[in-house]
C-alpha cells in the first residue's frame, strides 16, 4: 500500500445524490453546483469549501494543542468566487469557465493567548495545510485569522 495515497469511492444511480464511502463512513453529495437556495443536498462545491475550512480549523486545533495553548473556540467563515458560474449551466454566449478563482477564509479564534502567539500558530497552520498548499498555485487564497475575546 502506498503510504502517501488516500482513497475513497463515490457511487451514484441515475437520479439522486452521490454517496461517498471513505474508511468506515459515508455521506451524500449533491450536484456540483446549484443556484437554488432551497436545494436540500450539499453540493460538491460546498464540500470543497467545507474541506478548506475544516483543514484550517482542524490544523489550528492540532497545533494549539501540541503547544499547550488555551484555545476555547474556532470558527471559519468561507466563501469563494467562481470565474463564471453560468458556463456550468451551458448558457450560450458566456465566456470563461466555472472554476473557482478565489477563496476567502476568515478564521476566528477565541483564546486567552496573545495575538502574536495566535499569528505564529496560524503561520504554522498555513505552512502545513495540505489543501492550502495544493490550492495556492491554482487560485487566489485570502486567508485571515482574527483573535476574539
Amino acid at each position: 500500500m502506498d503510504e502517501n495515497r488516500w482513497t475513497l469511492r463515490v457511487h451514484a444511480v441515475s437520479k439522486g445524490p452521490s454517496t461517498v464511502f471513505v474508511r468506515h463512513s459515508q455521506f451524500e453529495a449533491g450536484e456540483p453546483l446549484r443556484f437554488d437556495p432551497t436545494y436540500k443536498q450539499v453540493t460538491a462545491l460546498e464540500y470543497l469549501l467545507s474541506a478548506i475550512g475544516a483543514d484550517l480549523v482542524g490544523g489550528l486545533q492540532v497545533i494549539a494543542r501540541r503547544q499547550s495553548l488555551k484555545v476555547t473556540e474556532i470558527e471559519a467563515a468561507v466563501s469563494c468566487k467562481l470565474n463564471n458560474p453560468l458556463t456550468y449551466l451551458g448558457v450560450v454566449g458566456e465566456d470563461g469557465h466555472s472554476g473557482v478563482e478565489q477563496v476567502a477564509v476568515t478564521v476566528y479564534v477565541s483564546s486567552e493567548e496573545t495575538e502574536d502567539t495566535i499569528r505564529q500558530v496560524w503561520d504554522e497552520v498555513l505552512k502545513r495545510s495540505p489543501l492550502v498548499n495544493t490550492l495556492k498555485p491554482a487560485m487566489r487564497l485570502d486567508l485571515t485569522v482574527k483573535l476574539v475575546r
